[in-house]
């Protein structure tokens, strides 16, 4: 099961009518209506409203910026997992055929594997081989129709975002290096129990609403994208490697720090959106999500709905609120050495328990230096602002709300 449809099971059953989950539903709705009254100034100057050159805890955000890009926050967030000592080499994705490792399969889905494969022959830029075929198949449950259908749209979505040509027509010095502290938050910090790659991504601490009005749309979408491309290359480069197949890897959630902000329905939306984007690049790569350390109400929330869901997701999808209840939850698929110290784990990235430079920039808030200087690389750039052919954009026009472009 993909995590497109995760949400989508969620979500039919929020709005399923049943009176128990409508009436969470209004609480949580209500519950965010008091929190944005009550937050609505406060945010702003916690984070990118404020203007000025101090934080409010009277740090100057220039020397925030440069101290998280000094330690290297963020910066091997996608090749930590190398064997050998630490590389800041990113990893790049094939853009052809390879020949990875197989899970076992049953003679039926062998059959599936093998039509969809027959369908799919027609198209000649895009990957087509049998692991990237056998997941977009099993995301779909088996139905080579939907498959072959769900595989075309990922590739136009490549072809929409130039994807094919991130390497050499993308500004990676932007998109990759000036913002690895601040967006995304999280990395690849090992295996788990079962030898699947367990990332964790402090999703609490992304200041995902407020990046949402500091940045345009297509400026988010395209971080996202380099940040999933690269993702997945580890993932097929460790595959390779270990000669293990994909598809039993580990999302670590870590949901401490979530305001009232991200209850909003804008920023739910957005975020869903961000979620089937993923998906387009790498479907039926989990086998569990966890979400850790979250909101008390959350916890109760879903352990309310999780029983109105199928037993899959109940399955793949668990929540755990508070560090004891979170660090046992863990313990239950990943060893103590490769959970993060902060956590209660033995892991430290050079000393760190934080492991920022896989990470990226721990609790601190963006800074707003941050988000100007990306915009500043940006609007230099020919090739910043992907929906009008790459020409080049002056930073006005780069910059303003996100909502007024929003691709629903």
């Amino acid at each position: 099961m993909d995590i497109v449809q995760i949400f989508r099971d969620v979500f039919d059953v929020f709005f399923s009518g049943a009176a128990l989950i409508s009436c969470i539903w209004v609480m949580s709705y209500m519950w965010w209506r008091w929190g944005a009254v009550t937050a609505k100034t406060s945010s702003f100057i916690r984070r990118f409203a404020c203007c000025s050159s101090q934080l409010p805890d009277g740090t100057n955000e220039v020397g925030v910026a440069e101290s998280s890009l000094a330690r290297g926050d963020g910066r091997i967030k996608h090749s930590y997992i190398r064997p050998g000592p630490i590389s800041e080499d990113p990893p790049r994705y094939s853009l052809k055929n390879l020949d990875l490792p197989l899970p076992v399969m049953s003679s039926e889905e062998r059959s599936s594997l093998e039509a969809l494969r027959d369908k799919v022959a027609d198209i000649r830029v895009g990957r087509t081989d049998l692991s990237t075929l056998l997941r977009f198949l099993r995301a779909r449950k088996g139905d080579v129709r939907a498959a072959d259908q769900y595989l075309r749209e990922s590739l136009r979505y490549r072809e929409q975002l130039d994807l094919n040509r991130m390497e050499t027509h993308w500004n990676l010095e932007a998109y990759e290096k000036c913002f690895s502290p601040w967006w995304a938050r999280g990395g690849i910090i090992g295996w788990s129990l079962d030898g699947g790659i367990v990332g964790l991504e402090r999703f609490g601490y992304s200041c995902f609403p407020d990046l949402l009005e500091a940045l345009p749309w297509e400026v988010l979408q395209r971080l996202d994208a380099v940040h999933m491309v690269r993702t997945l290359a580890m993932f097929e480069e460790d595959s390779v490697r270990r000669q293990v197949p994909l598809g039993n890897a580990v999302l670590v959630l870590d949901l401490a720090g979530l305001t009232w902000n991200y209850l909003n329905p804008k920023v739910a939306r957005a975020y869903g959106k961000l979620v089937e984007y993923r998906d387009f690049l790498m479907p039926n790569t989990l086998s569990h999500i966890l979400l850790i350390r979250a909101p008390g109400m959350f916890s109760v929330g879903w352990s309310m709905v999780k029983h109105f869901l199928h037993p899959d997701t109940r399955e793949k999808v668990q929540v755990a609120s508070g560090d004891a209840q979170s660090l046992q939850l863990l313990r239950k698929y990943i060893a103590d050495d490769t959970i993060p110290a902060y956590l209660g784990g033995s892991l430290r990235v050079r000393g760190d328990p934080e492991c920022r430079m896989v990470l990226g920039g721990g609790t601190e808030v963006v800074p707003p230096e941050a988000v100007k200087q990306l915009l500043t690389v940006l609007g230099s750039s020919a090739n910043s602002c992907p929906r009008h052919n790459h020409n080049t954009r002056t930073l006005e026009r780069c910059s303003g709300s996100c909502f007024g472009w929003w691709p629903i």
